[in-house]
């Protein structure tokens, strides 16, 4: 069954509505209603128990510290994954350096069985020479690394010296 129309409510009546009176009342009662409602809220809100009004305190706590405690893991994940990053990057600036030394080693390798990088060596490191070379050695050379001996030597001694007068 159809819903009657509202005009044709009012088709057949010879009934004149007065507009600003059809408002008023209508804002009266739109006032009422919301009293009622505002009256049933406040009637609920009063009536609550003391149970409700703990339990109420305990959500609020409970949801406030289980929000603390998921900022505090975020957080703390958060600082982990930086260090972490942190960490990698000095891993491999470390492997990096690495690798350098390992290439100039290889490239050392390479030039170790070469006849003239042990003739080189054999001079500089063992002062070793070849049959039928000379060696002259300078006076020279000779005081001045005496001098520095003799120098450490006397160091020593007037060190020991003055550790003995202190006693």
């Amino acid at each position: 069954m159809a819903k009657k129309r509202r005009s044709s409510q009012f088709k057949d009546s010879s009934q004149v509505i007065d507009i600003d009176d059809a408002r008023k009342k209508r804002l009266e009662k739109r006032r009422r209603s919301q009293k009622k409602l505002a009256g049933v809220r406040a009637a609920e809100q009063k009536v609550l128990r003391p149970g409700q009004k703990q339990s109420r305190r305990r959500r609020r706590i409970a949801s406030t510290a289980i929000v603390a405690v998921i900022i505090a893991v975020v957080g703390l994940s958060v600082f982990n994954i930086t260090s972490l990053k942190k960490e990698q990057q000095q891993i491999q600036q470390r492997q990096q350096e690495l690798k350098d030394i390992k290439a100039e080693k290889e490239e050392k390798l390479k030039h170790i069985n070469d006849p003239d990088y042990i003739e080189d060596q054999a001079r500089t490191q063992l002062r070793l020479v070849m049959p039928g070379e000379k060696i002259y050695v300078f006076p020279s050379l000779e005081n001045q690394k005496k001098d520095a001996k003799d120098t450490q030597d006397t160091t020593k001694e007037t060190t020991g010296k003055e550790q003995t007068d202190e006693n």
